[in-house]
């Protein structure tokens, strides 16, 4: 690839907001979880309706179209740089996937087969296929390729095959961008067309060309300069939550098209407006955006095990409490413990995996000369 020096952008880099969105989106999904990880029961299925898991996942997909591409914008554009994109991907995703699934691993063989659970819900029920527990599906979790130990790892697949083609992407909507216009066009296509695809990559990817788009376009950011942010956010941020109850199945396009759109504006107003949201840059939030990652993918196993250990509890009591009381204790308890575990795993291994990518980056491309001198020669 030609060495290419990627265009100036307008806005900046660092935007405290979009941090802390990402934190919401994943507390959003965990407390969809825990309000139906008993069942069944109508009034806690359409509470967590509310906490529209599917909206939050669309953010994240859209978000990170956006934040990668801003990445990829800061130097110079060529085969090396897109190497190091892929380092430092695989460094920052592969290492806490590798720890949730080896927690998840120690869960399957503890707990979950050996203490039947209290009035399961539907997510619970269909996770943890006893037909899928073998060496193959094993293999392919810690790979990040399927959901036998960690089931929501399926967005990170989705994000996993975005990452690989976003270069491209992002190399045609700098450069060429009648391409990009046609690759967006093509995207949108797919996603109505074939969206069934492994995992519904076909669906999705269209959110990431999306997040691009709104890196590159400072005419599409700057639509938003003088817009009233705090308003537009929190009319965004209801819509997507009532969007859940939209007539439409769950893995609808059109569904999709909606929330990435409402998305798109969410995070184009955090980017593009003048006007500050300030509780976006509550010090709570910036941190629950720090460890959302590690939120993500660790909130399930817990809450499977807080169900565990209060069915044991309620059979050492000899008690039977209220399907409402067990949420709601469910809840707070899964929380605290994920927000925990998630602020140890980004301290112990997210952000170790950061800096060894870093690491192995500048070794890979430390020059080197014969006899481990720069430009010398062995006599």
């Amino acid at each position: 690839m030609t060495e290419l020096r990627s265009p100036a952008v307008q806005h900046s880099d660092q935007i405290t907001e979009l941090q802390s969105l990402r934190g919401i989106a994943a507390v959003t999904v965990m407390i969809s979880h825990c309000l139906v990880g008993y069942g069944p029961s109508p009034l806690l299925t359409r509470i967590s309706g509310v906490f529209n898991g599917r909206a939050a996942v669309v953010i994240f997909f859209v978000l990170s179209g956006y934040v990668l591409t801003r990445s990829l914008q800061r130097g110079r554009f060529n085969r090396s740089s897109v190497l190091r994109f892929y380092a430092r991907r695989i460094f920052r995703l592969y290492p806490a996937i590798w720890v949730a699934s080896a927690l998840g691993l120690a869960y399957l063989f503890a707990l979950h087969w050996q203490i039947p659970p209290d009035r399961p819900g539907p997510v619970i029920q269909h996770s943890f296929r006893l037909d899928r527990f073998d060496t193959l599906h094993i293999v392919a979790s810690f790979a990040g390729m399927t959901t036998f130990i960690i089931p929501q790892l399926w967005t990170i697949f989705v994000e996993i095959v975005s990452s690989i083609a976003i270069p491209g992407i992002a190399f045609a909507a700098l450069y060429h961008r009648h391409w990009f216009v046609w690759l967006l066009g093509l995207a949108l296509l797919v996603s109505f067309l074939v969206p069934n695809t492994y995992y519904h990559v076909t669906l999705y990817l269209v959110d990431f060309v999306v997040g691009v788009g709104l890196a590159v376009f400072g005419l599409v950011v700057g639509l938003f300069r003088n817009a009233p942010a705090r308003s537009l956010v929190c009319i965004g941020l209801i819509a997507l939550a009532c969007m859940q109850f939209l007539p439409l199945d769950y893995w609808s396009p059109l569904a999709n098209l909606l929330e990435m759109a409402v998305a798109a504006s969410i995070i184009g107003t955090l980017v593009g407006a003048s006007e500050r949201v300030y509780l976006l840059r509550s010090r709570f939030l910036r941190f629950l955006g720090d460890i959302s990652y590690s939120i993500y993918l660790l909130h399930f196993l817990v809450l499977c095990t807080v169900i565990k250990a209060l069915t044991l509890l309620q059979q050492a009591l000899g008690v039977c409490p209220d399907i409402y009381v067990l949420t709601i204790a469910l809840a707070c308890v899964t929380c605290a413990v994920t927000i925990l575990l998630s602020w140890l795993t980004y301290v112990y291994v997210e952000e170790p995996g950061i800096e060894l990518g870093k690491r192995v980056l500048r070794f890979i491309e430390q020059p080197r000369g014969v006899g481990g001198i720069k430009g010398t020669a062995v006599p």
